[in-house]
């Protein structure tokens, strides 16, 4: 982009992103600094910093300095990851005092006058990572780079993390007809994120527009968001041009909730797309979840529409139109036949969704029926009917009731995690009697729903969720641990905030985490708690840095084919080595890909298959500035800093997760034929490694 394109924006928006002074670049940094790399050594220096999210103002102003811009440009990136966690502690009191800033936020924010563009768009995106409040103005700087679009896009995207503490009438700015297109759309796409319903009118005002590109991230942003004014004009995007186009409008009708909606979307069940009807069926089935009554008038062709769509050549729409089928059955005989009908001779994962939608809707009279159906020995089918029970009040405990005992710990643990709160007290001997199950997956789901039961004395609850905290220490998944200290910082009063304080040094990282976020959102001062512990030398990640400039790869071969995948060792070192020495254990052997949402991801890599499983360590997030596009490859998480071996493969772009989950990999074959076509329950069966020049 010209330097006087931006420039000229920048002057109609200077009212609007009014800026504070930028500090002075050091005296002895050149402005065309040499390009030289870093070297492993140096590397693993920074390696250790994130791993232990620390803080070392020495070395990161060294690096901020450095005369090389892609030394600036990595400790950028190690800031917004460091400071996530930790503060500049600057009396060295372990609070963060008034005044006191997230780590690196200071000399991130000096960045605005990096003669290198990449510099400034890795620390624009770094403090939208970080979240400090008192960065805001910055970012605005940052937004009016007056040589490259990107670094503009970044600082926007930032500015849209810190929404709650953005005046939106700046951020707006950028959405105007005099802005460069790239950046209008970037702008648009997150209106999302900012609460004010203003910001959803304005998303709405460019459903219209004559940008291509604005008018794709206008529907997106509201397909995250519900805006009921904005109906008749997505309407119309259902027959745009562009593919994303549509699928964004077809998913931020279902949004609105209004039954008379239901003839757009069947309409779209006949798109050219996937995309676009299954976007069209999860819209249908998000009205008929909110609104019992709205299939119950159903035009006689849109009912044929929904069913018709059932028997669609792509798996992912047909799995798409069953919950919405499921909806339609309590008022369509035919809809009701073709649901039994898939429940009986479907797929396996068809049969799941199926027998789950038939336990939603279900009447005295079907309950021969759904004892028929869970007459299985499906794993995967018994907990998609065990999440399907919680709606029901009184034939929902009689469907759990019979698995608190199954042999199998997932269904255990489903069948005490459906039920609701309304419900705890009733079956609080269940739940009492997991509290002491030998599998730590189904005690950590007791615990959360033990901790429900109002009836039970705060002072009893908090000795005996501390006793769990103690005594869970030695388990082989820390999920009961993490579970049970959760539970504590969700106290009321202060009673618990000594529990909480006596694990802000507990040898895991993520008890570490929870505990110090407890004690904040208990109205005190955030502690620190890190560096973290780990076990790692120097020497360690010397050979992780080393490893890391070479080129890598991986096949997963699967029931369906192979997959293969680019590693973006450069971008996540620690994820895609942590990935690798996974693989050559053959840990992903026979693992399943246990999570499929049509349109979003297939997920995999758990040795449980059943979500909750992971290697019994968690590895530290290494977000970086890589998409969710189409093919990304990414690491699955339950919070900060919790990823382990579960990974995901997006389907189609997914920008909501930019910046949030570490891509560690893109998608380079084996995409459309064998990822866009994997079901609930296909196998990995081998993950092969390539190294170097194996990996070209």
């Amino acid at each position: 982009m010209s330097r006087l394109a931006l420039a000229s924006m920048a002057v109609l928006l200077a009212v609007a992103c009014a800026t504070t002074p930028a500090p002075a670049p050091p005296s002895d940094q050149p402005m065309e600094p040499a390009v030289f790399g870093i070297t492993p050594e140096e590397e693993a220096v920074v390696l250790g910093l994130e791993d232990r999210r620390e803080w070392d103002p020495a070395v990161a102003s060294q690096w901020i300095t450095h005369p090389n811009a892609l030394h600036r440009k990595r400790m950028a990136v190690a800031l917004g990851r460091i400071g996530t966690a930790t503060f500049d502690d600057a009396n060295g009191n372990g609070v963060r005092d008034d005044g006191e800033r997230m780590a690196g936020v200071e000399l991130l924010s000096g960045l605005t006058i990096d003669p290198a563009y990449p510099v400034r768009e890795a620390a624009a995106f770094a403090l939208g990572e970080i979240g400090d409040p008192s960065t805001v103005e910055t970012l605005f700087e940052f937004a009016t780079d007056p040589e490259h679009a990107g670094v503009s896009s970044a600082a926007l995207e930032a500015l849209s993390k810190l929404a709650a503490h953005t005046p939106l009438a700046r951020y707006a700015g950028w959405t105007r007809s005099e802005v460069p297109e790239g950046l209008r759309a970037t702008a648009t796409r997150f209106l999302f994120r900012f609460e004010d319903p203003a910001a959803a009118a304005i998303a709405a005002s460019l459903l219209g527009d004559a940008s291509a590109a604005v008018r794709r991230e206008a529907a997106y942003s509201l397909s995250r968001r519900p805006f009921v004014d904005a109906a008749d004009r997505l309407a119309l995007l259902l027959n745009d041009p562009d593919v994303a186009t549509r699928a964004h409008a077809a998913r931020a009708l279902g949004r609105i909730i209004n039954p008379l909606l239901i003839p757009l979307l069947t309409g779209s069940l006949s798109d050219p797309h996937p995309w676009v009807r299954i976007n069209a069926g999860q819209g249908l089935a998000q009205i008929g979840a909110q609104n019992e009554s709205a299939f119950a008038s159903l035009q006689p062709d849109d009912a044929a529409a929904i069913i018709t769509a059932t028997r669609d050549d792509d798996a992912s729409t047909r799995i798409a139109l069953i919950d919405a089928l499921g909806h339609l059955s309590r008022y369509s005989e035919p809809a009701k036949s073709r649901l039994l009908e898939i429940a009986a001779d479907g797929t396996s994962w068809e049969r799941e969704v199926a027998t789950a939608a038939i336990i939603r809707q279900m009447t005295a009279g079907d309950a021969a029926t759904v004892d028929s159906l869970l007459q299985t020995d499906s794993r995967f089918l018994r907990i998609r009917a065990l999440e399907a029970s919680a709606a029901l009040p009184i034939a929902g405990a009689s469907i759990r009731q019979r698995f608190y005992s199954n042999p199998d710990a997932a269904v255990r643990a489903a069948a005490i995690g459906s039920i609701p709160d309304a419900e705890v007290e009733a079956a609080r001997e269940a739940i009492e009697s997991a509290l002491s199950d030998p599998d730590p997956i189904v005690r950590a789901t007791a615990i959360d729903r033990w901790a429900a039961i109002p009836a039970i004395n705060p002072e009893e609850k908090l000795a005996r969720l501390t006793e769990i905290v103690r005594s869970s220490a030695s388990d082989s998944l820390n999920d009961a641990r993490l579970s049970a200290v959760s539970a504590v910082a969700a106290m009321k009063g202060d009673a618990h905030l000594e529990t909480l304080r006596s694990l802000v040094n507990d040898s895991d990282p993520v008890v570490r985490r929870l505990a110090a976020e407890g004690i904040e959102k208990g109205g005190l001062p955030r502690l620190q708690y890190t560096p973290l512990p780990v076990d790692r030398r120097h020497s360690d990640y010397v050979e992780i840095a080393t490893w890391a400039t070479q080129p890598q790869a991986a096949t997963l071969i699967t029931t369906r084919g192979p997959v293969e995948i680019v590693l973006l060792s450069q971008d996540a070192p620690m994820t895609t080595w942590n990935f690798t020495q996974l693989a050559q254990r053959d840990y992903f052997d026979g693992t399943t890909f246990m999570r499929v949402v049509p349109n979003f991801v297939v997920q995999g890599g758990d040795p449980r298959n059943d979500q909750s499983g992971g290697p019994g360590y968690s590895i530290r997030d290494e977000i970086n500035l890589q998409r969710y596009t189409r093919g990304a490859v990414g690491m699955a998480l339950s919070g900060l800093d919790t990823g382990g071996s579960q990974f995901f493969i997006t389907h189609s772009p997914q920008p909501h997760l930019d910046g949030g989950y570490t891509v560690f990999g893109r998608v380079v074959g084996g995409m459309s034929e064998v990822v866009d076509e994997i079901q609930r329950g296909d196998v990995v069966q081998d993950v092969v490694i390539h190294s170097g020049g194996d990996a070209n």
